[in-house]
């Protein structure tokens, strides 16, 4: 049973598991496990952390299947009833949005389990023209921008790195017969791209951009560090990217 300890600071508190074991030299003792030592929060903190983790709910799936619920659920009723007294007032007061994409959450749920034991996965996936693609595949990562779920990978079928978009994966599976080369475990989803890019010839794009397309534009992480404000409210992007490019920018905008 979990129980309530103060911490050393009057407005703080951590976690802990019980047991009670019964017959001669029985009694409580603490749960011995390994998946969390017990922590201590304040309770701005443990407020600051429920809504950040609540944030998570208005994702139309996510890599972590129900476990992020079951998580959430577990931390807001082991609060001090005044912690959870503070939550319930700013439950309707309070929200982090994102937009909302249904997909498969198995196919987010393979795609984390193979990253996190480095093993390969073999994808069926529309490349948008309604044709499935048998792919094989080394995950670097996830990420999610604008509700849609991004995976930067090295595809072997391809020999090259590439990023897949996973509503776009109709099927994945494990794959352990394909061996893990170590430099593709040493990128991340911030420089995955970062070799295939600096080989490539360079053009500055530019673009002046009304409120509402700056506003737009600024939701897309890779965009907004190139936007400067003008005094109208609009703005204006400059940025050098892969002349190969050029008509895919173009149509963004």
């Amino acid at each position: 049973m979990p129980i309530r300890i103060r911490g050393p600071d009057p407005s703080s508190f951590l976690i802990e598991m019980v047991y009670s074991i019964q017959g001669r030299g029985g009694g409580y003792r603490l749960l011995n496990e390994s998946i969390l030592p017990p922590i201590t929060f304040t309770e701005s903190e443990a407020i600051a952390i429920f809504f950040a983790s609540q944030s998570l709910r208005y994702f139309g799936a996510l890599p972590f299947g129900d476990q992020a619920k079951s998580a959430l659920d577990k931390f807001y009723h082991n609060l001090p009833s005044d912690a959870r007294e503070q939550i319930n007032r700013l439950q309707n007061k309070v929200a982090i949005w994102s937009t909302h994409r249904s997909m498969s959450v198995s196919c987010l749920i393979v795609l984390l389990e193979a990253i996190m034991k480095k093993s390969a996965v073999t994808i069926g996936y529309n490349s948008g023209k309604n044709v499935l693609n048998t792919r094989e595949i080394q995950p670097i990562g996830l990420y999610s921008d604008r509700g849609y779920w991004y995976c930067p990978a090295y595809c072997f079928t391809r020999q090259a790195y590439r990023l897949f978009r996973a509503d776009r994966i109709m099927t994945v599976s494990m794959n352990d017969n394909v061996s893990y080369p170590e430099d593709v475990d040493s990128k991340t989803v911030f420089n995955w791209d970062v070799d295939k890019l600096e080989g490539q010839e360079k053009t500055l794009f530019c673009a002046y951009l009304t409120q509402k397309g700056k506003r737009k534009l600024e939701e897309n992480g890779r965009s907004k560090d190139f936007i400067e404000s003008l005094d109208d409210g609009g703005g204006v992007i400059r940025m050098h990217i892969p002349a190969n490019k050029l008509e895919f920018y173009t149509d963004m905008i």
